[in-house]
C-alpha cells in the first residue's frame, strides 16, 4: 500500500477496521454542558497514568445530549 493510498482511506483509524463510518455526519439539536474546575495538582497525579502529563490542574466533565444524530450509532 502506498502512502497516497492511505491518505485517501484513512478516514477513520485502525485503517483496516474503522471506528466509524465515512461521513458526511448529521448533528441537529445538539445540547452540551461542560463543567470545567481547577482540582488538587497532587490527587491529580496520582490519578493520571504514567507517561502522561498535565500542565494545569484542570478536570472536564463533558454531557452531550445528540437525539439526532446520524452516521455514529
Amino acid at each position: 500500500m502506498k502512502s497516497r493510498d492511505v491518505r485517501a482511506q484513512a478516514y477513520s483509524m485502525p485503517l483496516t477496521s474503522p471506528a466509524c463510518p465515512r461521513g458526511p455526519h448529521r448533528f441537529v439539536d445538539r445540547e452540551y454542558l461542560i463543567i470545567t474546575y481547577r482540582t488538587d495538582p497532587d490527587r491529580l497525579r496520582g490519578a493520571v497514568p504514567q507517561p502522561l502529563e498535565f500542565h494545569d490542574p484542570l478536570v472536564q466533565f463533558e454531557f452531550i445530549r445528540m437525539p439526532d444524530s446520524a452516521g455514529l450509532g
